[in-house]
Order: C-alpha cells, then structure tokens, then sequence
C-alpha cells in the first residue's frame, strides 16, 4: 500500500516537520511506501474557480503547474495525510491551494450521499484519510471547527475510514507517537 503526506507547513514552522518525519516513520514500520510532499516548496497557483477541470478537461487542471501533480498523486494513494498548522481552525494556506486545485477528481455531477447532495465520484477508488492538526496549546473552539471540517472534507473525498487528530507542540515523541499509530490503525486496513 501507499501513502502520500501533503505537508501544509510553513516555511518557518520548526514543529511540523518533526511530526511529518514521525508519521513517514510510522508508515514505513508498516511496511507502506510513499512520500511527503512540502508545498511550499512547489508552485501551485491558487484555483481559479473556472470549473473547465470539470468541462473541458475532465480530471485535470488547466494550469500547468505542481497542483496538477498533487491532485493525481492524491487520487493514487491508498492513505492519503495532511498535516497542517491549525489556523483558525481550518487549514493552513498552503494546503487550502493545494486542496482546491483537486476538485476536478470528482465529477460536476450531484447525487445523494449520506442523505446529503454530494459531487459524484469520478474515480473508482479515492484514498482513506489522515488529518495532523497542530496547535501551540489545547483550544477548545479551533479543535471543535478543525474536526467538523474534516468530516465534511472526508464527505467530499468519499474516504471510507479517516482519522483527524491535534498535535500540540509542547507533546512528548510518546504522546505524538500513540496519535499517529492509533490513525493508521484506523485507516491502514487498506482501501481495495
């Protein structure tokens, strides 16, 4: 199985990238094979709302740029993570581009999911789902916006298992460790 880690870091975080080098870590005890993407270090214009990765290129963006490479190294994941400083609690900027630039994997199509109205799929498979929140310290209201989000981006994704956990900086390696475990063992029976 596979992973791909969307790292949301920004460029003077000094926290996440320790907690990304834990879950690679975690992925490769477990005998997974993947990579992390840091996308900062990429160029991924932010979407321009167009829609035509729906109608006239179905699946694919029309800007030509790293945001085209995420998008299908996301659909070709078995576990798909995100990590991410909690930013009023949503995502941060890097990972909100990224993610944007991805609505072309599914269809411009409706259908009812989960008694909701949903894009249909596109794709006959899209990948189970980690979310790394981070935090300085524990907030009630970001942590309760963070999951609720996460839910509804799971809903979109068409994820069949998930996991979103906070992270908190002042965490021992122990702590983060048991975090990070207790995810893949929810996501990691694979997605076939």
């Amino acid at each position: 199985m596979n992973y791909v880690i969307l790292n949301g870091m920004y460029e003077d975080d000094s926290f996440i990238p320790r907690v990304n080098q834990m879950v690679s870590e975690e992925f490769q005890r477990n005998k997974y094979t993947g990579d992390t993407v840091i996308l900062h270090d990429k160029e991924i214009k932010p979407c321009l709302g167009c829609f035509k990765c729906w109608v006239q290129t179905p699946g694919i963006c029309i800007i030509d740029d790293y945001g085209r490479e995420v998008a299908k190294r996301m659909i070709q994941s078995d576990v798909l993570v995100y990590i991410t400083p909690i930013n009023y609690g949503g995502y941060s900027a890097e990972l909100k581009k990224a993610l944007d630039r991805s609505i072309g994997l599914l269809s411009p199509f409706f259908r009812i999911y989960k008694n909701e109205i949903h894009h249909e799929t596109r794709y006959d498979k899209y990948p189970n789902l980690i979310v790394i929140g981070t935090l300085e310290k524990p907030n009630t209201e970001q942590e309760e916006i963070f999951t609720t989000l996460v839910k509804r981006n799971v809903l979109n994704l068409f994820s069949e298992k998930y996991s979103s956990q906070v992270i908190y900086k002042d965490d021992d390696d122990a702590t983060i460790t048991k975090k990070i475990e207790r995810s893949l063992a929810i996501v990691g029976e694979g997605n076939e």
